[in-house]
């Protein structure tokens, strides 16, 4: 999907503009905002385009407002700009210089009409927000960060009155190296503030130092917060939502299954179907819907274990991969279960009993003597038909890891 399809797909999805509504584009000049530009206009919108002269900056502010004249006139849209000597407002109010330019520009959009204004903010400032109020401190609300919809004079939710200031952000999914990748292919030009690259602003520190540092902890990292602030937008937003996610998540913990932000959402989605029997393999689990009656199929008994090391992640029932690392040159065996035995399953809190895994697991009292249990170190690392153990897990794909097998057969019931 393209830039301009992903855009168009939001804008559809979250219902930001109606038919034959007219939207003032906010834009400063800068890469996101010549973007969005660039896209509503070739998406057929009309559009009136908003510029604030903040003045902080002086010739170069100058030059940004020149620059989006001339923009806008290639274009074809009317361009509307103001000045103002936000310095000046800061001093006056106390504020910080950024708080007074957000302030000046609410003031610059309420003079609008209509009043529906279309905001540049993508996926990186989400991340950035992310950061910036947990560094801060708030709640879950304030760490879900921005919504793709706002009333500026209204809380979330609140009715679509005639006479208030709407923002739309349709570029919110997006992340920032996409959209400089779409403007270069395109040979479009925007301008670059100096001041962004002044790491003393703490927005500009989160950019700068901790975002692009985030792939060294996970490759995933900042697709986990993006779907993290996601759930917690729906919680504040949607409670119903939410109780539907921690509903499947607990079920699919029950199951074995990692619930992870993609799993709880395929699973909402198979559970709710009663048409018939259907299946779904979760992470080499299999689940079964039987006219809306959801459970996991019975497994069989595994024989034995084997072991390779290489790299990348096994999964599955009857086979994991486990940290090479965290295994230090320490003996991997094989044995059956003792009493009182637990582990630490990877993605729960705390620790197991292995009698109430089984017992959740549907295994047969005759067939869990003879169990094999992987332990490495007097822990046990993974119990074969389940999960391996939590801290033992690999943090990327390409780090050493030792991989193991079991022979076992899963059966649908």
């Amino acid at each position: 999907m393209t830039l301009i399809e992903k855009v168009k797909a939001a804008i559809e999805r979250e219902h930001l503009i109606s038919g034959g509504a007219h939207i003032m584009a906010g834009i400063s000049g800068g890469m996101d905002s010549v973007a969005l530009l660039h896209i509503l206009h070739r998406l057929g919108y009309a559009l009136t385009a908003a510029h604030l002269n903040h003045s902080i900056r002086g010739a170069e502010a100058d030059a940004d407002e020149a620059f989006v004249q001339d923009l806008c006139a290639t274009l074809g849209i009317e361009c509307v700009t103001r000045k103002t000597d936000v310095p000046a407002l800061a001093k006056e109010g106390g504020l910080s210089l950024e708080m007074a330019a957000r302030e000046a520009r609410h003031d610059f959009f309420r003079t609008f009409s209509p009043r529906c204004i279309a905001l540049a903010h993508h996926a990186d400032d989400q991340l950035e927000t992310f950061f910036l109020r947990a560094a801060r401190g708030t709640g879950p609300a304030g760490l879900g960060g921005m919504r793709f919809f706002q009333c500026l004079e209204n809380a979330v939710g609140t009715p679509r009155l005639r006479n208030q200031i709407i923002f739309i952000r349709p570029m919110l999914g997006i992340r920032r190296s996409e959209i400089s990748q779409w403007l270069e292919k395109e040979g479009l030009e925007w301008r670059e503030d100096a001041s962004n690259s002044d790491e003393s602003i703490p927005r500009n520190f989160v950019r700068h130092q901790i975002l692009p540092n985030l792939g060294k902890l996970n490759e995933r990292a900042a697709e986990n917060i993006l779907r993290t602030m996601e759930i917690l937008r729906d919680e504040e937003d949607h409670p119903e939502k939410a109780s539907r996610r921690r509903e499947a998540r607990d079920r699919l913990i029950e199951f074995g299954v990692n619930p992870t932000f993609d799993a709880v959402e395929r699973f909402i989605e198979f559970s709710s179907r009663t048409d018939g029997t259907t299946l779904l393999d979760l992470e080499g689990v299999r689940i079964t819907n039987e006219y809306g009656k959801v459970g996991r199929a019975v497994l069989g008994e595994p024989k034995t274990v084997e072991m390779e090391e290489g790299t990348g992640i096994l999964r599955g029932p009857w086979q994991a991969s486990v940290s090479l690392e965290k295994i230090a040159g320490r003996e991997v065996s094989v044995r059956t279960p003792r009493p009182g035995d637990r582990m630490k399953p990877y993605g729960m809190e705390g620790s197991k009993k292995l009698q109430d895994i089984f017992t959740d697991l549907k295994i047969p009292k005759a067939q869990r003597a003879d169990w094999p249990v992987v332990t490495c170190g007097g822990e046990i690392i993974w119990l074969p038909g389940y999960h391996i153990a939590r801290g033992w897990e690999l943090g990327s794909e390409t780090e050493p890891a030792l991989h193991l097998f079991a022979s076992g057969i899963a059966s649908t019931h």
